[in-house]
């Protein structure tokens, strides 16, 4: 399994001096068993395909550093991938003339690295990636313009999988393997049953979501004069001193809606969920009534 690897992302112990334009990186302790030609270090969160080792203390980048220079950089890991799939691709951050490649390009096969976690998070499922192991997954949009998926479980390998480390380090790769789902529970709704007029003026709305495997989930409400374009909302008074709050949270208020005036519907909220390592979530629209009851 050596040529596989047996973890997507492993940390690293130490610090590395290499400076700008230059293609050695030199360790402050032995790597022996973390590093291998064709895997990528990864500095600064950028990664850098391994090109040659020259010791356990010393490899070969296979483009030049384009970092800050630094005497010591931390922060180090290594991504591993399958040796002979070139995932991250030769000269991909190369600023030599002719050097043409990119990440992703040098292979046509997209290999990640899957664990027991994002094996069972519902957006890769729905993507067809729900075995631990490594997995090759595509995506392409057809001519008629749908979004069409291909995964094929290169290898299946242990629950355990890129889960030794209780931190669930992994790749950078969470726009296409997730770690987290954003689920909502019950879309925006108001608060209580109360008319918005001039006795009663204040509105209040709140959603019910959160994010699996513990994430944080963040909330931005959005407001709209038709359903159709948004803008974000802002704890500010607006024009006829009608205020937001809480825009940010799972609890929007809005005071003086009254002014909005008549009994029309005078606008539509929704809330924009976003949490680290998932796909951003959009509610559906609720309406803002003036005047009566919601």
């Amino acid at each position: 399994m050596s040529q596989w690897g047996k973890i997507d992302r492993l940390n690293l112990q130490g610090t590395a001096t290499v400076a700008v334009d230059a293609s050695n990186v030199v360790f402050s302790q032995s790597q022996t068993g973390n590093v291998a030609i064709g895997y990528a270090l990864v500095i600064a969160n950028v990664e850098y395909t391994i090109a040659n080792i020259a010791n356990s203390t010393m490899l070969t980048l296979d483009v030049e550093y384009s970092g800050t220079s630094a005497a010591a950089q931390d922060g180090l890991a290594i991504q591993q991938s399958p040796k002979n799939l070139r995932t991250y691709g030769f000269h991909a951050n190369s600023k030599v003339a002719g050097a043409i490649y990119g990440a992703n390009t040098v292979n046509s096969r997209n290999v990640y690295g899957v664990d027991l976690r994002e094996a069972n998070v519902a957006t890769n499922k729905r993507r067809g990636i729900k075995s631990p192991g490594w997995t090759h997954y595509q995506t392409w949009v057809t001519t008629l313009g749908a979004t069409r998926n291909r995964s094929e479980v290169l290898v299946a390998m242990s629950k355990n999988f890129n889960t030794s480390d209780t931190g669930y380090f992994d790749a950078n790769d969470d726009l296409i393997v997730q770690d987290s789902d954003i689920i909502i529970v019950s879309q925006p709704r108001l608060v209580g049953s109360r008319t918005a007029n001039a006795q009663f003026p204040g509105a209040s709305f709140i959603i019910d979501a959160y994010g699996t495997q513990g994430m944080t989930v963040n909330y931005s409400w959005q407001k709209s004069p038709n359903g159709t374009v948004w803008v974000d909302v802002i704890n500010l008074p607006y024009p006829g001193n009608v205020g937001f709050s809480g825009n940010t949270t799972a609890n929007l208020n809005i005071s003086n809606v009254y002014i909005f005036g008549g009994n029309t519907v005078n606008t539509y909220v929704r809330v924009v969920l976003t949490g680290n390592a998932a796909t951003t979530v959009i509610s559906d629209n609720v309406q803002v009534y003036v005047g009566q009851s919601q």
